[in-house]
Parts: C-alpha cells; structure tokens; sequence
C-alpha cells in the first residue's frame, strides 16, 4: 500500500469549513479522481494546468478552481491541496 497516491488539504480543518459546500464537494470529488488516475500509472503532476510555480490548476464545475502539489517521496505518496479559490458569485 506504501505505493499507492492519497490526497489531503494542505491547511486547517476550520478553514476548510469555511469553504462553501458546494465548493468543498466539488474538490473532494475532483481531487478523489486525480488520485484515482494517480495510482493507474498517471502522473499527478502532469493532470491539470500548469501554474508558475511546480503546483497544478484544476478547474471546479462550479467555476472556482483549486491547486494541488504532487508530493511522491512522502509514503503515503500524497496529493496535496494547496489552494483552492471560490467563484465570487459563491462568496
């Protein structure tokens, strides 16, 4: 099991209740996803839109968007949310 991908939020649980529902739902189900394709054989690091610095954009349904930093030589090998930005109409 060491080699298998989990993600998790790289920052507090209060702040994550912060968060709109509808927004935390959205990246909880995209993030179990890039996990999903993480442990098929897909690198983390390369799904999503480039940033300028090494994390990766992913685009919310609901029209925010979140990033996420590959971690893989922590075991478990982690996905971590390192940001994750509302659409203002949710704020």
């Amino acid at each position: 099991m060491t080699g298998e991908w989990m993600w998790d939020c790289a920052f507090q649980a209060e702040d994550e209740a912060s968060y709109p529902k509808l927004v935390r739902d959205e990246v909880k189900v995209l993030a179990d996803q890039i996990v999903d394709l993480a442990n098929l054989g897909i690198d983390p690091s390369e799904l999503g839109e480039p940033t300028p610095g090494t994390a990766r954009r992913h685009t919310l349904p609901c029209g925010g968007w979140f990033e996420t930093q590959a971690l893989p030589r922590l075991r478990p090998r982690l996905i971590a949310v390192v940001l994750i930005v509302p659409p203002p109409h949710l704020l």
